[in-house]
């Protein structure tokens, strides 16, 4: 094989491999997970997270444990935000909150609960 042929071949091939999983800005759909990272309080970090994105539907697990977040996702929109209303001890309603954006092949976002503030980096599952 002639060495400009086998230079474009590998070419191809490489693009092929970085081709991969599709880029979570365009098609977020699936299973992410990632572990919560303090920043503030006191924050469940004793397991990976997830984060599931199927049709409209988002759902995010903190700590894979038995509170789910709610949302609703929009096509095309690059925001990926789940929500559990709750009470307080203090029959006060509060709520939990994850925000999600993509940065490059991965999900960013911020957990948020009254007495926890944590960022998180997750990958496709």
């Amino acid at each position: 094989m002639r060495l400009p042929a086998l230079f474009a071949l590998s070419a191809t091939a490489l693009l092929a491999a970085c081709a991969g999983a599709p880029d979570p800005g365009h098609d977020p759909v699936g299973s992410w997970v990632g572990a919560l990272v303090t920043d503030q309080g006191t924050c469940p970090t004793e397991h990976p997270s997830t984060l599931r994105i199927r049709g409209k539907e988002i759902l995010f697990t903190p700590a894979d444990g038995s509170q789910v977040l709610h949302g609703t996702y929009t096509p095309g929109s690059q925001h990926y935000h789940a929500e559990l209303a709750m009470t307080d001890l203090n029959h006060h309603p509060t709520a939990v909150v994850f925000n999600g954006y993509p940065v490059g092949q991965a999900i960013g976002g911020i957990f948020g609960s009254p007495s926890c503030r944590a960022h998180i980096t997750m990958t496709r599952n």
